[in-house]
């Protein structure tokens, strides 16, 4: 097949993109260029590649029409997500230990001081409860 300029410009911005996502190299002598590129664009997760296969498409007068998938996965994402953030909020990694956010730090008791009334102020330093 011969293509125009404008398609050339098309298939090498979705060069880099095919690749990385699905690991296939477009080349444009391949005569299943298209065909490949209507089921990739099906399959594909980024919506840039998904616009710009129709735009092709379009341009080769060839009929393809994607549905559309991204409202679909949204409400079904949402739920997990919201149990994920729920979690990390009261749970989280920092340097290989867990700490915990919403509960209130352990009372830290001075061995050294003999005035328990006087309040002792705690900075963090790196994710550690610092006394001063």
């Amino acid at each position: 097949m011969v293509y125009s300029p404008e398609m050339v410009a098309l298939l090498q911005q979705l060069r880099s993109r095919i690749h990385a996502e699905f690991g296939v190299k477009i080349r444009l002598v391949d005569p299943d260029l298209l065909p490949s590129l209507g089921q990739m664009g099906h399959k594909s997760r980024d919506p840039f590649t998904r616009k710009t296969i129709v735009k092709v498409m379009d341009m080769a007068e060839i009929p393809y029409k994607l549905e559309d998938k991204a409202p679909q996965r949204v409400p079904a994402q949402a739920p997990g997500s919201q149990q994920a953030s729920n979690s990390e909020g009261r749970e989280m990694t920092y340097r290989g230990t867990k700490i915990y956010r919403d509960k209130p730090l352990p009372p830290q008791h001075s061995a050294g001081s003999g005035n328990m009334n006087s309040p002792v102020k705690k900075q963090m330093y790196r994710g550690q409860v610092v006394n001063k």
